[in-house]
């Protein structure tokens, strides 16, 4: 029994390091370049396959590689739709207070002061690097996505959107307590 596990795991090993330069190659060419998108996509394909290993060692070559690469790629796509959802919140008039939490963030009243428009406008007034940056990042980009698309490192990413809610926020909160007055008066 003990040589069969074995002769299993040097033969599933033997499988993942002859298939690894093909499924990095694929995953290079459908992340983008991402070299740990690439990685951790890989690396999820080859647990798999260990994971179903008792199968696959019955099939032949090419149903492997097949296999392999119709894995990897339903794995992208299941991460391209998890990605989509998270960015699917649009800034609207609902959840604009969620870009704006932080301690110091003014009561949710406040906001509802604010139209969709002016928001929108608000955002536009901000220079290239803090709008592109709160623009991504609303959409639901992570701060080290951001950075590859604007070439810019990951902290300064972060700084830029700390800017940028800076600037948007006094800006609306001039505006909304302006109009909460103008209501209540």
């Amino acid at each position: 029994m003990r040589e069969e596990l074995d002769t299993s795991d040097m033969e599933y090993a033997d499988f993942a390091v002859r298939h690894q330069p093909i499924l990095m190659a694929v995953a290079r060419n459908i992340c983008g370049g991402n070299a740990t998108a690439c990685d951790d996509l890989v690396q999820d394909v080859l647990l798999r396959a260990l994971l179903k290993w008792d199968s696959l060692r019955g099939w032949g070559e090419p149903e492997r590689r097949a296999w392999l690469v119709r894995v990897l790629h339903n794995r992208f796509l299941d991460q391209c739709r998890r990605t989509r959802t998270e960015a699917t919140t649009a800034i609207n008039l609902g959840n604009v207070h969620k870009l704006f939490e932080e301690p110091q963030a003014p009561d949710l009243e406040l906001w509802e002061c604010i139209t969709e428009a002016e928001l929108q406008k608000a955002v536009a007034t901000l220079p290239f690097n803090l709008r592109r940056t709160f623009e991504l990042h609303s959409e639901g980009l992570r701060h080290a996505e951001i950075g590859r698309l604007l070439g810019s490192p990951v902290g300064t990413v972060g700084t830029w959107l700390y800017h940028a809610r800076l600037k948007l926020r006094d800006q609306l909160r001039d505006m909304a307590e302006a109009r909460r007055k103008l209501g209540s008066g």
